[in-house]
């Protein structure tokens, strides 16, 4: 596999980020990413330990920013699989230093809906809600952040699969409309 046909460096290295982010989510995630303008405002809600992130900041263009929001704590399913969470936000940092992406990406420490709170009604061209994955938990990602996304905006839900019900009840009730486009990565185009 020659790894400089993805769009990062590294795919053996990047492996080695612990995540669940897939190499077909990152490359289908990143075909998105590459559409949007200089200037565009991206954000992921749920790094861990910068998986995604850095897949996503692999292909911004300059002078471009992904806010990163995540308490870096771990959420309920990671404390149920007896994850090692003392150091998240240190294993983030060194991640996306180790891929030349830091200056790429701007991680906000706090809960999802908090941080809503800091971004303007429609001012965001592309979501990603991989967070807490309990229904509750998503469905007010959902109701927090849709207003934030500006008409055409891409929303991504990862994990919309059966075993995680939350994840797909959740969309169900606020009534979005989307497909997967690989793997359990959801997709939907705001009107």
């Amino acid at each position: 596999m020659n790894p400089n046909r993805y769009d990062f460096t590294g795919v053996a290295e990047w492996n080695q980020i612990k995540g669940w982010f897939d190499l077909a989510q990152a490359i289908a995630l990143q075909t998105y990413v590459k559409q949007l303008s200089p200037g565009s405002t991206k954000v992921e809600l749920g790094s861990f330990q910068g998986r995604s992130s850095v897949a996503i900041a692999a292909v911004l263009p300059p002078d471009s920013i992904l806010y990163c929001v995540d308490r870096f704590q771990g959420s309920v399913e990671h404390k149920k699989w007896n994850l090692d969470l003392s150091n998240l936000l240190a294993a983030f940092t060194a991640n996306i230093e180790r891929f030349g992406v830091k200056d790429k990406i701007r991680p906000i420490p706090m809960s999802t809906t908090a941080a809503a709170e800091q971004f303007q009604p429609e001012s965001i061209d592309l979501l990603l809600v991989d967070a807490a994955h309990d229904y509750d938990s998503v469905k007010s990602d959902l109701k927090a952040w849709y207003p934030k996304l500006k008409s055409g905006a891409y929303l991504f839900c990862d994990d919309y699969q059966p075993e995680w019900p939350g994840v797909m009840r959740a969309v169900k009730s606020v009534g979005l409309e989307g497909n997967l486009i690989t793997g359990s990565l959801w997709l939907h185009r705001k009107p």
